[in-house]
């Protein structure tokens, strides 16, 4: 089905719950493969040594949990990094990999709302940005979305989680 990170939107410093595979019982599992099968009515949330061995398939589940391994380098390192704020608009830029990002205050002053490459996006998870914090997330899911081209992990939204296809 996909793959969960469970520490997508734990910011640097902060503790991320891991869980235990449903298979083998290996604790502190962070990239969680999600599998399906028609014999068992729930979905199954194993680690990656489970995960090849339940679909009989060695390579895709490794390369899919490096994907995701990568994506969490990638969002520490964008973390790291210094927002320049804007007195004058109220606005916070950074340039980064020589792309410039913007987070925004709406005019409304109910929200805020992050534009790059032209594209802005107002919301996170079906809900309105309402901190900064949050904002950044954003701009750190904008960015490599937009930026670097992955071949595996695709995120999208299911409502309740952002799962990695």
């Amino acid at each position: 089905m996909g793959m969960e990170d469970l520490g997508e939107n734990a910011m640097p410093g902060d503790d991320i719950q891991y869980e235990q595979c449903e298979m083998c019982g290996n604790e502190k599992i962070r990239y969680v493969h999600l599998l399906t099968h028609t014999d068992y009515p729930d979905e199954l949330r194993v680690g990656c040594v489970c995960a090849s061995k339940m679909t009989n398939d060695y390579v895709n589940p490794l390369e899919r949990e490096k994907d995701l391994r990568n994506r969490a380098n990638r969002r520490r390192n964008f973390f790291r990094r210094e927002w320049n704020y804007k007195p004058d608009t109220g606005n916070y830029t950074l340039k980064y990999k020589g792309e410039n990002i913007t987070i925004m205050r709406s005019k409304f002053g109910s929200g805020w709302g992050v534009i790059f490459r032209g594209v802005r996006r107002w919301e996170y998870g079906g809900h309105k940005i309402r901190d900064l914090a949050t904002a950044k997330n954003v701009a750190f899911n904008l960015f490599d979305e937009l930026y670097e081209p992955h071949p595996s992990a695709k995120p999208y939204w299911d409502g309740m989680r952002c799962i990695h296809i």
